[in-house]
């Protein structure tokens, strides 16, 4: 089924794309929500949604059979252009997380947001989705390890690991 799907969408046949939604479509709904949680980002999701079917559309050909399966490099993308746009939407409220910092020795008004946002381009995908949630939603430990399925210590750990990445860039 995934061969034939792959097949249609490399010769951009419309059909192939109506049996990849069908297939992955709610696997790509769910991702889209889980990161996109919040009130201000709910009116993002069908955007969203219709930017990860075409970005699929387009780079389609790129996919490697031996490198993952269909569903997991579907939802790596999903989760990317998610990231991007939870970016985008911090940016545009121009809000400053770091300054929630309960370890920084750094003066509350030191950091522009988007000084902020390059700083956090250092950290792993997993750490700026865990950072962003942390301290600038203000969502707590438990509420993120349950929303993301991990356990709170690993949460802690990602938060600790980070503070640290980020104030040797600093220094």
């Amino acid at each position: 089924m995934e061969k034939e799907i792959i097949e249609l969408l490399i010769n951009k046949d419309f059909l192939g794309l109506e049996k990849f939604i069908d297939l992955f479509g709610t696997d790509i709904v769910k991702c889209i929500r889980s990161i996109l949680n919040h009130t201000d980002e709910r009116t993002y999701h069908k955007e969203v949604e219709n930017e990860v079917f075409y970005r699929i559309w387009q780079k389609i050909s790129t996919y490697s059979e031996e490198k993952s399966s269909l569903k997991t490099w579907s939802l790596t993308i999903t989760r990317n252009i998610c990231l991007d746009k939870k970016r985008l939407i911090i940016r545009q409220q121009k809000m400053i997380p770091m300054e929630q910092l309960p370890e920084s020795i750094l003066e509350e008004n030191y950091f522009e947001k988007e000084d902020f946002l390059d700083l956090l381009h250092h950290l792993t995908q997993e750490d700026q989705l865990i950072f962003l949630k942390y301290y600038y939603y203000q969502d707590t430990p438990n509420e993120i390890a349950e929303e993301l399925n991990i356990d709170v210590s690993q949460v802690y750990n990602h938060l600790s690991r980070g503070r640290k990445k980020l104030k040797q860039l600093l220094i």
